[in-house]
């Protein structure tokens, strides 16, 4: 064999440490090594000379000898499979038999160490909502598939989910993270905010930024998003929104308000975002430099949107071109809030007051509402005024998209906010109504 097992002592008891030599003729090897664990003298020397006396051995000294049964195994299928075999490989092999129990759990302690640091820095759900913010907010994440910065409106709205998360644990008294984010936990959180009377579309706005958070998690591989992507659906719900035809933008523009100074400058930056068909943020913007003369010996407004990063060509009103001039060439710097303060009370003024009835829900429970008309005028009330007077005159909706900057068709319609009345007017003039054979009063 050529593993051999051997002590060396004078002694003819007590304990003496037990070696292995491995001698394989025609490959060079002949090594000795202490296989570091000692054996009776008197009892090895008796079983290497008695076969019954090595049985009763073998059963006494089990561990030891499953040891030296497995170098032994080891040392002949490395001859067996012809193995390019060196006595650093030997020693090597050797020592992981003996030690075994030894390197195991060595291995176990550095695995265990290293699971615990790794949950010392594994970012929690929590943290990393606030993390993904925060690289929003400082441009180290941008918008998807682009180069560009995400809109300050849309990080103020990542905000407000971290807080209605942040409330909603309170008043649950959990925790959550990452393998809480299941569809229960998206039907509880969208009856928590339903229960504070929240809006359908707030609630599935958050619904969808949380949505979008998760699946940025779950690129980094922190989370799993497949049944969050499958099952959890939040459709905004479109709501009855006004608009202003041009004949009352045109009465706004004429208003006399040299007596409420703050309340014309809203009203000036309302009207050029009734006349360009732009987002508050982007409206707000507009200012003489961007003024082009193209081929067309026309004037425009080149704008580049805030949110999208989209160029947009908006043909010059001749008003807009007049409210520039009166603020040398710069609108007024006035807060979104202010402007829809401000402009309900213009509204008011210029006798807008009658009663609209919306259809309108909060929390879980529908209802009619009523309203005054200058009450729901506010900043997003331009954007739909512009398209839905351009779709009004007869523009298609590629024209109206290539202005106002929208995705879709689908987006954009809804935007156009006729009543039944005038969408009755506008079938009328298809031409299946033009037609001769059609008999119409």
């Amino acid at each position: 064999m050529a593993a051999n097992f051997f002590i060396r002592t004078i002694k003819k008891n007590g304990e003496a440490t037990l070696f292995v030599r491995v001698r394989i003729v025609g490959k060079g090897i002949d090594i000795k090594q202490s296989l570091g664990f000692t054996v009776d003298a008197e009892k090895w020397t008796k079983a290497q000379k008695d076969v019954r006396a090595l049985k009763r051995y073998r059963e006494i000294e089990s561990e030891k000898c499953a040891k030296m049964d497995a170098i032994s195994s080891m040392v002949k299928a490395l001859i067996e499979e012809n193995e390019e075999i060196t006595a650093d490989m030997l020693r090597k092999r050797i020592y992981e038999i003996v030690n075994a129990e030894k390197i195991a759990a060595e291995k176990k302690r550095q695995e265990e160490e290293a699971k615990a640091e790794a949950e010392k820095k594994r970012l929690t759900f929590n943290d990393f909502i606030v993390q993904y913010i925060e690289e929003c907010a400082t441009g180290v994440r941008k918008k998807e598939d682009s180069t560009l910065n995400l809109a300050a409106g849309t990080i103020k709205s990542y905000k407000g989910l971290h807080s209605q998360l942040m409330a909603y644990q309170k008043d649950r008294h959990i925790t959550i993270d990452f393998p809480d984010i299941t569809v229960a936990f998206f039907d509880d959180f969208k009856r928590f905010m339903l229960d504070k009377q929240y809006s359908p579309n707030t609630v599935a706005r958050m619904i969808k930024i949380c949505k979008t958070i998760c699946y940025a998690a779950e690129k980094l591989k922190l989370f799993e998003a497949k049944n969050v992507r499958e099952s959890v659906k939040a459709k905004p719900r479109d709501v009855d929104n006004i608009y202003l035809s041009n004949e009352r933008i045109q009465e706004l523009y004429e208003l006399d308000l040299s007596q409420h100074e703050a309340w014309e400058k809203a009203r000036d930056v309302f009207v050029v975002g009734c006349l360009s068909g732009q987002r508050i943020s982007d409206y707000k913007r507009i200012n003489e430099n961007m003024i082009v003369t193209l081929s067309d010996g026309n004037k425009y407004i080149k704008l580049k949107q805030e949110k999208t990063g989209k160029v947009v060509f908006i043909p010059l009103d001749y008003r807009v071109e007049a409210i520039l001039k009166k603020y040398d060439g710069v609108l007024p710097k006035l807060p979104d809030q202010k402007i829809n303060d401000y402009i309900k009370k213009v509204g008011e003024l210029l006798g807008w007051t009658e009663i609209v009835e919306l259809d309108e829900q909060r929390g879980s429970m529908e209802y009619k509402a009523k309203r005054r008309f200058c009450d729901l005028i506010k900043t997003h009330t331009a954007r739909r005024s512009f398209a839905t007077n351009m779709y009004k005159a007869g523009a298609s909706l590629s024209s109206i998209m290539a202005i106002t900057g929208h995705a879709s068709e689908k987006q954009l319609q809804t935007y156009l906010k006729l009543t039944e009345v005038e969408k009755a007017m506008e079938a009328r003039k298809e031409k299946y109504f033009r037609d001769n054979n059609m008999k119409i009063a």
